[in-house]
Order: C-alpha cells, then sequence, then structure tokens
C-alpha cells in the first residue's frame, strides 16, 4: 500500500482536466521512509504505516488477507495526470474486492485495499489518522477522500469556506453526503476499540478530484497533495 500519492493538476471540472495527486499514508518513521515520503512521486502514491511500538505488540499491514506477508508499510502505484471525475464513477464493487492496488482503465484515481491484523498477545484500542503534508496550490479544497473500513462507507473533504457575504459555494449537483476535514491539515482520525488477537480488518483507501466540486477550477492545475495515514496503539 502506498502512503505516498502524488497529483499534480493539469485541467477543469468534469471536463476532464488533469491534475496530479501526490498522496502519502504512513506512521513514525525513520530517515528513510522520510526519503520515500519526499520522493513519493516515484516511489508511490500511497502509503501505509505502523509505528514502531505498535508494530513491536504485533500490529502488522497486509495486502492480502492471509498475511503471508506482512509489513510495517505498504505502498501504491503512482497515479500520474489525474483527471477530474465524480463519486459515481468509482468502481467500488470492483476496488473492494481486489487487494492491494486497484486500476481503472477507465478514471484517474488513487484506490487500495489492505488489511490491518493484531498479530500480538494483548487486546488494545488501535488509533489511525490521515495528514496533509502537503498542499500546493490548495488541491486539498477539491479532492474527496473515502474510506471503507469493515464495509462502512465515509467520504471526507475540506470543508467549504463563505465569500465576504457569507455566502457558500453552490455545487451544480447534489454529491454523497460527506465529513469535513477535521483541521487544515488532518483529514480524518479513528479509534478502533478492543482490537484483539488474531484480529483482521479490513480497509479501502479511495481519492479522487471531484469534477462537481466548485473548487475545481483552473487555479489548482499543476498542484499537488501529499497524505500520510498513521497506525498507533492508543495509549490510553
Amino acid at each position: 500500500m502506498k502512503l505516498s500519492d502524488v497529483l499534480y493538476t493539469k485541467h477543469r471540472r468534469l471536463k476532464r482536466r488533469i491534475w496530479t495527486f501526490g498522496f502519502l499514508i504512513t506512521g513514525m518513521l525513520s530517515l528513510a521512509f522520510g526519503l520515500l515520503t519526499f520522493y513519493g512521486y516515484n516511489a508511490g502514491n500511497f502509503v501505509m504505516s505502523i509505528d514502531y511500538d505498535a508494530y513491536e505488540r504485533g500490529i502488522i499491514l497486509s495486502d492480502t488477507e492471509d498475511f503471508n506477508d506482512p509489513k510495517p508499510r505498504l505502498m501504491s502505484d503512482p497515479v500520474p495526470d489525474a483527471r477530474d471525475m465524480t463519486y459515481s464513477w468509482l468502481k467500488l464493487e470492483e476496488v473492494v474486492e481486489t487487494d492491494g492496488n486497484y486500476q481503472d482503465v477507465d478514471y484517474d484515481y488513487v484506490a487500495y485495499t489492505f488489511y490491518l491484523k493484531n498479530a500480538g498477545k494483548e487486546t488494545v484500542d488501535v488509533t489511525y489518522h490521515i495528514r496533509i503534508t502537503d498542499n500546493y496550490k490548495n488541491l486539498a479544497s477539491a479532492v474527496r477522500i473515502l474510506i471503507i473500513d469493515d464495509g462502512v462507507q465515509t467520504i471526507y473533504q475540506l470543508a467549504d469556506i463563505p465569500n465576504e457575504f457569507g455566502e457558500y459555494p453552490l455545487y451544480p449537483i447534489e454529491l454523497q453526503d460527506s465529513e469535513d476535514f477535521i483541521s487544515d491539515t488532518i483529514v480524518m482520525r479513528k479509534v478502533i476499540e478492543g482490537f484483539k488477537p488474531d484480529q483482521v480488518k479490513k480497509i479501502t483507501f479511495v481519492m479522487w478530484l471531484e469534477g462537481e466540486d466548485p473548487d475545481t477550477t483552473d487555479d489548482i492545475l499543476g498542484g499537488m497533495i501529499r497524505l500520510q495515514m498513521n497506525f498507533s496503539i492508543n495509549a490510553e
């Protein structure tokens, strides 16, 4: 799985503009991983990572349900020259049924399915969050992030900002319900409570440039976004 996706932009609303997404999902890493993050466009699009303490206590990742090759970090393939699209174009059934990276031959988006397992001997609370580390040309204002956690879908977007007259941007069509990012830099945070030994959780991550968002304009052409997804054991 790749926590490091980079999307750069090159064109406008459902006219299938072209962007390049820079997306990064990681945990607390050493300098070596920091280099992977910085050069995420070459190394991969999306990185998911377990921090050192959680990994030592048995929290592991895998892009297959059998965990034949468990890892503390996963990466997706890069998605260069991504064009804007919309939720209804996502092939979610195929995405969820495809372990690891999913590549749509028709549309441009990041999609990755992976598994989290407690291979340790204690029941723990696992926290995970997604953080924006780079947001060039405010590309974050136009992306949508979908997390499917054991079949439950949640879409996240940067909160809309009213203009000087207190008016919010108008959408040309009604889109799926979404939750606002926690802040300008934190997309979401969730606690997996009571994660038991041998328990496995399936998570799918999807990111796309929403062409029906009023912020998807030529102003973000050449934009880039990088994200990090971190897993850790809740100390509390």
